[in-house]
């Protein structure tokens, strides 16, 4: 097993989570389903938070309003979502799942991400494949469990001045 000594640039993390991102999307059938990675995360964010406002999903997603209102249109035109006017606020739009695309969705996301990830790693004995994912899961601890999601503009440190 390799040894990791640091020395990871920040392209390289950019690019890891990409891919880690790519294998949760295949595992869970979502390119199989013609889904753009941002409906994929509207729909994600329904199954978890159910009925919901689009400003409240795009809190929550890190996505852009106008993306998650984009990809809510192409859900609806789908029958996936069903929409309609927030009886507190007229001017916002509540989204829901359709009682379909619930029961498809508990279905999909139990799949265990250990199946995903070992096929990614099917170069890998299985010593390193384990501790791996052991190292994944200890992140997904500490980094994700209990800390919502930052929208990009706002998780850069801006410049010191010099």
């Amino acid at each position: 097993m390799e040894m990791y000594f640091g020395g990871m640039e920040m392209s390289d993390l950019y690019q890891l989570g990409r891919r880690l991102a790519e294998i949760a999307l295949e595992g869970m059938g979502a390119h199989a389903l013609n889904l753009a990675p941002g409906e994929f995360l509207v729909l994600q964010d329904l199954f978890l938070h159910r009925r919901s406002t689009v400003g409240d999903i795009a809190k929550r997603t890190g996505l852009a309003q106008s993306r998650v209102s984009t990809s809510v249109r192409t859900l609806a035109a789908r029958d996936w979502v069903t929409t309609a006017a927030d009886p507190a606020d007229g001017r916002k739009t509540l989204v829901d799942l359709t009682e379909a695309i619930r029961a498809a969705s508990e279905q999909r996301r139990a799949a265990h991400a250990d199946n995903a990830l070992t096929t990614a790693l099917a170069g890998v004995d299985d010593e390193e494949r384990d501790t791996l994912l052991s190292a994944l899961a200890r992140l997904h601890h500490l980094l994700v469990t209990d800390h919502p999601p930052r929208r990009f503009p706002h998780t850069a440190t801006p410049p010191t001045g010099q």
